[in-house]
Parts: C-alpha cells; structure tokens; sequence
C-alpha cells in the first residue's frame, strides 16, 4: 500500500491535473484539475436531472421506475467510455515516466492497477452524478414511496460505487486495442475516428426521437424491460437498487471479476505492451519517392490539418462543435415545419435572433482548435523555429486553419437558421456578421491563451486538448463575452431596435480588434519566449 498510493497519485495528476508549464506547486495546475472535474460533474447532474425526470414522468404512474435506474445505468456506462477510452491509450500505455516505473522494485501488476484506478475515479465521478440524481428524481416523483428508505440509499451508492469498475474494464480494453491499432495500423487515427463518428451519429439520432420515444415507453415498459435482456448486469443493478440484495451482490461480482481480471491479466503483460508500442511507435520507414513542392504556409497548413484529422482526441474535442453548428442548421431546415409551428405558438415573446447567434456562438466556444495547437507541438517546438519562416508567420497559420474550419461552418449554419426562421434579410445579415466576427475573435484568443498558458511537457494530447488551462479559457471566457453581448442586446432594445444590434457587434468588434493587435504586437514575443 506504501508504493501504491503514490503510484496512483502519480497517476490521478497525470489523468487530471496537468496544465500549465509551472514549475512546483502551481495554483494553476489545481484549479484546471478541480476545473476538469466541475465539467464531467455537472453534465453528468445536467443530463441526468433533466432525462430521468422526463423518463420519471412517464414511468411513474406504470410503476416501472426500475427503467429510469436501467438507462442511466447504461448512460453512464456508455458516458464513461466516452470519456476514457481513448485517455487510457495516453494515461495507461503511453505514458513519458513508463521506462522509469518499470524500471523501479515495484511489480508491473500494482503499476498497472495505480494507472487503471486511475481512470475508475474519473469515471466514478461520473457514475455518482449521473446514478444519484436519478435517484433523487424517483423520490421526488415516484408513487410508491420509493427512496424513503435508508437502505435504498445505501443500495443505490453501492451500485454508483460498483458500476465504474465495469466501465474501467471496458475502456482500458479498448484504449489497448486502440493503442495496438495505432501502432500496427498506418491508418489506426482513421478508425477510431469512423468509429466516433458513428457514435455521435447515434446520439444525435436517439435526441431527436427522444421525445417519440419517452411517448410510447409507458404503454409498452414491460416490452421495453424485457428487450434489455443483452443488459443483463444492469438489470440487475436496477433490481438491486429496488431491494433485491442477491441480485446486487451479482451485479457487483458482474464489475469486480472483469476489473480484476484486466488489472491482473494485463498486469502480467504490462512491460512487454509498453516496451512493444513504444518501439513500434518509435520505428522509421524510410522510402524513396518524388516529393511534392510548396510553399511555406501551405506545408505549415497541411501539417496542421494532419495533427487535426489524425488525432482522434484532438479531432473530436476541439472540432465537436462545429458538427453541432451545421447540425443545428440541417436539423432546422428538416424540422422547419415543427419549428415554424413552435414560433407561431410562443409568438413574439421569443427573441429569434439572438438565440440563433447565442446557440452559433456557443458552437464556436467549444471549438477551440488554435489554443492547444502551439502545446500540441510539444519538444519539437525547436525544429519549426529554427526554421526559415517568421514567427508571426506561424502564428497566423494556425489561427487561418482554425478560420479555415469556423468560418464555412458558421456561413452555412447561419444561412440554414435564416432560412429556417425565416428572418428578414437584414437579421440575417446581422447574424452573418455578429457570429463571423465571433469566429475570428475566438480563433485569434485562443492562440494568445496557447502563448500564455504552454503546456510544452504534457504526456499525452489528452492532457493538452481536454485538460489544459488555455483549452479551458479558450471555451469559457468567450462564454463570457456571449453573455456580455446578451446583456447589451436587452440593454439596446430599451432604446431602439437598431441599438440592439449595434451594441453586441461593436462589443464583438471590439473585441476581435484588441485581441488582433495584441497577437500582433506581443505573438512573436511571446513564442520566441517558449
């Protein structure tokens, strides 16, 4: 136990805590770290709160409030592979301080499970926001007097407890066959990026049926409860929950035995994995053939775009929200009708323009490709330096790349909602301009958050992407200027109808201008500091 707890805070820093390039102790390092677990806690509250009521409302009078605990059971099982999966790959297998741990008289087994508990506190923290919530909403709105009980509680943070482990042993066998993908397949990033993609195509699907779905969950639960049969140990989860103590003792041996099993069988192979990724990542395959010419900024550009589409973590991160952008323009033109017919009903109680340039400007805060890109150069940082381009060069071209994302998405988005909303012609121009503005603003700040805040040494883009003080400032305070341009569009419509408008694109103007000359006259500066 000695050698295990600071093997696992070792392990629980390099999940969480790393993000800045202070030395020592660094106030900054906690508050992303403490920031990191604020997120996964209140969109696990947020989503859960909001489902299980909705779920709760249907399933309350039936009697099957078992189904609310089944399907946040499976929400958080399939949340937290979303959000480990491909961490493990960095955190358990990649590493920079494996060659020193393995080097260390400490069995590769207790390495391995100090890295694997690692991940199971993350997802225990979104395990207990999703499960207890849940389980707050049936106490509240549940017939039966469910959730009176003492023991019920109890019943229900063992199951919170127990789940992670579960869910531990899935992503860190999958973070294995994406590491081993990575290495053996010259297009692993590819993969894993289809298989994202697929995902979160079928996220979207399931939000926009969720509605149809809830609908008809009361008049066929019992149909419902007996087609999860494939979900057997969350089955009996739920039936634990209700007050079936044998059935929770099986499903806690359902997550004990597979979390075992992985930390101790993968244990036993820990030292050759590392040593087989580390090498085949580290190998070199030189061919000849004829090479293309260009120019600097073209090279530049495309060795962006290949960090960007080639980095799963990196990709789905950073460029989420830009498939949330045109998503929401498509899905307006596709439901226009339904759309139309909500409007007619709220009348003019209901601000169209600005919640079409607040949902656009939200899209684009979650977006943050520039901020991370100077980090994500790492110890290679040196090679682009010493070469023959100007810094300020190379600044601009990752801010263009960015732009090159943001700002066909935001035309396209903000043409389909105009449409959609059917604005006048001059609305949308004011929505055109007001987001495109935002965009360029965003892009430029962000990388002034990359030169401020460097995390040059992380271990993994993981830390760089997800974790990092400039990532996190480069989503949240544009936030803040979204809300400050709200609150001075409420403030001109007191005036007149043109100082509505006026007021946040100015604000945005503004905005975008200081943050250009200050790139400008402090970028160069600040990179050759690094």
């Amino acid at each position: 136990m000695k050698k295990f707890l600071p093997l696992l805070k070792v392990s629980v820093q390099s999940m969480l805590l790393s993000s800045t390039n202070a030395r020592g102790r660094s106030r900054k390092k906690a508050a992303t770290g403490v920031g990191a677990m604020i997120i996964i806690a209140f969109l696990g509250l947020y989503l859960s709160g909001l489902y299980s009521s909705m779920l709760m409302s249907v399933l309350a009078p039936v009697h099957m409030e078992i189904l609310v605990f089944i399907f946040m059971g499976i929400f958080a099982l399939v949340g937290g592979l979303l959000f480990t999966t491909f961490a493990v790959k960095g955190v358990v297998f990649g590493g920079k301080d494996n060659d020193l741990l393995l080097s260390m008289p400490v069995s590769t087994p207790m390495i391995m499970a100090s890295r694997v508990t690692a991940i199971y506190l993350e997802n225990l923290l979104f395990s207990l926001f999703v499960l207890l919530p849940a389980g707050v909403v049936c106490t509240m709105m549940s017939q039966s007097g469910l959730g009176h009980s003492p023991l019920f509680w109890v019943r229900l943070v063992l199951a919170a407890l127990a789940l992670p482990l579960l869910d531990t042993a899935l992503s860190v066998l999958l973070g294995a066959l994406a590491a081993f993908l990575s290495v053996k397949v010259s297009r692993g990033a590819l993969g894993q990026n289809i298989a994202m993609g697929l995902f979160f195509a079928a996220v979207f699907y399931l939000s926009f049926h969720l509605s149809g779905m809830i609908g008809s969950l009361s008049a066929n639960a019992a149909s419902v409860m007996e087609s999860l049969s494939w979900a057997a140990p969350l089955l009996w989860m739920g039936e634990g929950i209700l007050g079936d103590w044998p059935l929770l003792l099986a499903f806690a041996a359902s997550c004990v035995v597979p979390f075992a099993l992985v930390v101790f069988g993968l244990g036993k192979v820990y030292r050759q994995a590392v040593t087989a990724f580390a090498a085949r990542s580290a190998q070199s395959n030189y061919q000849l053939s004829a090479q293309s010419a260009s120019s600097q900024k073209k090279a530049l550009m495309r060795k962006e775009a290949q960090r960007f589409f080639g980095t799963p973590m990196y990709f789905w991160n950073a460029g989420m929200g830009l498939i949330m952008l045109l998503a929401a323009g498509v899905a307006s033109l596709v439901m226009r009708g339904k759309l139309l017919d909500f409007l007619d009903m709220v009348g003019d109680s209901f601000p169209l323009l600005p919640t079409a340039a607040a949902v656009m400007g939200f899209c684009l805060c979650t977006c943050p490709i520039a901020a991370p890109s100077i980090s994500l150069e790492g110890k290679y940082l040196w090679i682009i330096r010493e070469s023959p381009i100007a810094d300020s060069a190379l600044l601009w071209v990752k801010v263009r790349f960015q732009l090159l994302l943001t700002l066909p998405c935001t035309v396209i988005a903000g043409a389909c909602l105009s449409i959609a909303l059917r604005l006048p012609l001059w609305q949308s121009a004011a929505l055109l301009l007001a987001t495109l503005l935002f965009a360029v603003g965003h892009a430029m700040f962000g990388m002034l958050m990359g030169l401020v805040f460097p995390k040059l040494d992380a271990v993994n883009e993981t830390v760089v992407v997800k974790q990092s003080l400039a990532a996190n400032l480069a989503v949240f305070i544009p936030m803040a200027a979204l809300g400050g341009a709200g609150w001075l569009y409420w403030l001109g419509s007191k005036m007149a109808a043109w100082t509505a408008l006026a007021l946040p694109i100015a604000l945005l103007a503004l905005l975008t201008a200081v943050c250009a000359a200050v790139l400008a006259k402090r970028g160069p500066a600040m990179l050759r500091a690094l």
